[in-house]
């Protein structure tokens, strides 16, 4: 699943900038370098849009399973009613492929919508660390299988709440339409 390889990809990234600070150049780095860190997991929970997008994910695959139990009735509806092989084949085959055209779909729009939050949140990490003169954000921590696995363990500058108070914001501007004026 692409939220598992994000957390090993995130490990591995911290692990590679840890051991960049690490050795004799640590103390160097670390008096140079101001490091931030986000709970990336408390930012997401809290976006309004994040949740919207879990909301339309979850009414997508509602539809997805009453397609695959629609397609299946029929197809049990034609077995019932002795329609020949030949036809039961070409039956299953069209259903296959309205449910495979589906799923496209669905997965197209899921992936749209994941790309869209990590660039929003991305840019307001970014925004923040950025305000706050850091140059180097690690995540708090990351969720694997359930279990929040912590990147950093104490220090840094933590950004959490701005960045989701940049998302609110962003978020409320983007709703409040102009009145127009005559």
């Amino acid at each position: 699943m692409a939220s598992s390889h994000k957390a090993v990809v995130t490990l591995l990234s911290s692990a590679i900038a840890l051991c960049t600070l690490g050795g004799a150049g640590f103390a160097q780095t670390a008096a140079t370098k101001s490091i931030g860190v986000v709970d990336r997991d408390k930012v997401v929970t809290s976006y309004t849009k994040a949740q919207q997008a879990a909301d339309e994910l979850k009414k997508l695959d509602e539809k997805m399973q009453k397609l695959v139990e629609d397609a299946n009735k029929q197809y049990e509806e034609a077995k019932k009613a002795n329609k020949p092989p030949a036809e039961l084949e070409g039956l299953q085959r069209r259903l296959q492929a309205q449910i495979d055209d589906e799923l496209k779909k669905i997965q197209a729009r899921a992936q749209g919508m994941e790309n869209q939050l990590e660039t929003e949140i991305d840019s307001a990490i970014k925004a923040e660390a950025t305000l706050h003169k850091v140059d180097i954000v690690f995540s708090k921590g990351f969720n694997l299988g359930g279990a929040v696995m912590p990147v950093v363990l104490s220090g840094g500058v933590d950004l959490t709440d701005g960045v989701m108070k940049r998302l609110s914001a962003s978020t409320a501007a983007k709703t409040q339409r102009p009145t127009a004026t005559k």
